[in-house]
C-alpha cells in the first residue's frame, strides 16, 4: 500500500514534467521484473524437471494479454487519458488492472519459498511504483476531487493484500504453489518484454536505456541472497 501512496506523490509532482523520467522508470520495472523471473521463479519451478510447468507459464502469458485488452495496457504504461477526461470512469480498464494486482500477488501467501517470496514482493514493488504514477495521473483527469481519486488509489492497493490473504486461506494454492509461481512468472513475461520492446521502437541503440536495463537486472541478481 505505501508503494501506491509513494506513486500518487510522485505522479503529483512529475505531472506536469517530462515523460522521459517516467519511461525510464517503466523500463527499469520490466527489466527487473524478467530478471528476478529468469534468476529466482524459473529456477525453483523448474526443480521438479516437470515440462508442464512450461504449459502453465503459457497460461500466465496469455491470461495477461487477456486482461491488457480489458486495462489497455495500463499495467505496463499505456496512459489513455482520453478515456478518463470528462467521461464515466472506464470501468473495463479499472476490473483488468485490479485483477492484474489481485492474481500477481497470490502466490506471496501460497507458501511458496522464502528466496522466490522475497523476490516476488520487491518484483511487484518495483512493478507497482510506475503504474501508481500512471494511475493517479489518470484518475486527476477523471476526478479533481481528492477522495475520488484516492478512493480509487486506495481499492487498487488494496488489491495485493488481499490476493496474499487468498493465497493463504485456500489449501489449493498452496499445495499448487509452484503452478502459481510459474502462473506468474507467465504474466511478469509479457509486462516485461512489452515494456522492453515497446521501449526500443525506433531500434536504436540507447546507451542510457541499456544502461538502466543492466542496472536493473544486476539489483534483481542482488537483491535476494543466494
Amino acid at each position: 500500500m505505501s508503494t501506491v501512496l509513494l506513486g500518487a506523490l510522485l505522479g503529483r509532482w512529475l505531472r506536469k514534467s517530462s515523460k522521459l523520467s517516467i519511461k525510464f522508470l517503466l523500463i527499469f520495472s520490466g527489466a527487473y521484473l524478467l530478471g528476478i523471473g529468469v534468476f529466482h521463479l524459473l529456477p525453483e519451478v523448474y526443480e521438479e524437471h516437470s515440462h508442464h510447468y512450461g504449459l502453465v507459464i503459457m497460461a500466465g502469458f496469455f491470461t495477461q494479454l487477456l486482461l491488457e485488452g480489458m486495462s489497455k495496457g495500463l499495467e505496463h504504461g499505456h496512459s489513455h487519458s482520453e478515456l478518463f477526461q470528462n467521461k464515466g470512469l472506464p470501468m473495463g480498464v479499472m476490473l483488468g488492472l485490479f485483477l492484474h494486482a489481485l492474481i500477481e500477488s497470490i502466490p506471496i501467501g501460497s507458501h511458496m519459498n522464502d528466496l522466490s517470496r522475497d523476490a516476488l514482493f520487491w518484483g511487484l514493488i518495483v512493478h507497482k511504483l510506475p503504474v501508481s504514477i500512471i494511475l493517479y495521473n489518470m484518475l486527476c483527469e477523471f476526478s479533481g476531487k481528492w477522495y475520488i481519486v484516492g478512493l480509487w488509489l486506495l481499492s487498487f492497493a488494496l488489491m495485493a493484500p488481499l490476493g496474499v490473504i487468498i493465497g493463504d486461506f485456500f489449501p489449493l494454492f498452496a499445495e499448487h504453489s509452484a503452478e502459481m509461481t510459474a502462473y506468474v512468472f507467465g504474466i511478469f513475461l509479457h509486462i516485461s518484454t512489452t515494456i522492453l520492446f515497446e521501449g526500443n521502437q525506433s531500434h536504436r541503440f540507447n546507451f542510457l536505456k541499456y544502461g538502466v536495463i543492466l542496472l536493473a537486472l544486476g539489483i534483481a541478481w542482488l537483491s535476494v541472497s543466494h
